[in-house]
């Protein structure tokens, strides 16, 4: 039986990487002490005695109620039980609506539904991996990218391919914590050897090197539920150490911010 070696240490360092991006924040707990019980609370008023105030005076004798008064009541207690019905209906569709939202909420992307395959590159040392349904293309590095006004440090310029202007980026930039991006000190046209084409041909995400085409199931991936930050990135598979990249949010955070 062959033993099997632990994780080196750039190995450990990178695990610990990923998982400390897919640290979420905590559900937050019912705030204590605020807790109602409403069948407690109708079963204590119902045995509770009522209180008689000091100016009430007894009066054994049932008041007497005429029928002009009785006729009087009947349309406040319509109008009531129609407010209760109201009120009623607003709860169980907002409950409805609830549901649904819990229901739009699941993290699996639609092309993580069944098995499907992810490429896998890396920048600066972290391994990624784009879903090949949404990768439209992979060419080698061009050192002719055309080099476009932009005050963004993240934007390169574009490159042509067929009838595209691609917007080429340095992904390590935008993809590394801020502690680590000082780091990086080899110049661009030294460490790219690549450009992914995604959104439609849209932007081209400059890498290190090109790695293995995988399969994945659904159920391999740790699936990011708070999207609150960095909302690219859509989950993490520890057995691959690499992070899972959604191009499309990643291609409309690029919009926004360049």
């Amino acid at each position: 039986m062959t033993e099997q070696k632990p994780p080196s240490a750039q190995e450990k360092a990178i695990h610990d990487y990923l998982e400390a991006l897919l640290l979420e924040v905590p559900e937050d707990e019912p705030e204590r002490g605020k807790s109602y019980d409403i069948a407690s609370a109708q079963s204590q008023a119902e045995t509770e005695e009522p209180v008689q105030r000091p100016h009430d005076e007894p009066n054994d004798a049932p008041p007497v109620i005429g029928l002009e008064q009785l006729v009087s009541q009947v349309p406040q207690t319509i109008v009531e039980t129609r407010e209760a019905v109201h009120t009623t209906t607003q709860l169980e569709q907002q409950t409805e609506l609830e549901e649904a939202t819990d229901t739009e909420q699941d993290p699996v992307p639609e092309w993580a539904r069944e098995r499907f395959q992810c490429l896998l590159f890396k920048v600066a040392g972290l391994s990624l991996a784009v879903p090949l349904v949404k990768l439209n293309s992979v060419i080698p590095w061009n050192e002719d990218i055309t080099h476009t006004p932009n005050n963004t440090e993240w934007y390169l310029g574009l490159v042509q391919h067929l009838q595209n202007q691609v917007k080429v980026i340095d992904t390590a930039l935008l993809v590394l914590p801020e502690n680590r991006r000082g780091k990086i000190d080899t110049p661009a046209n030294e460490r790219f050897k690549n450009i992914l084409l995604v959104d439609d041909y849209g932007w081209g995400l400059a890498c290190d090197s090109i790695g293995d085409v995988i399969w994945l199931e659904k159920d391999d991936v740790k699936w990011r539920k708070d999207k609150s930050s960095r909302a690219w990135l859509a989950g993490t598979s520890l057995e691959h150490l690499c992070a899972i990249m959604d191009t499309e949010v990643f291609a409309r955070m690029l919009t926004e911010e360049s």
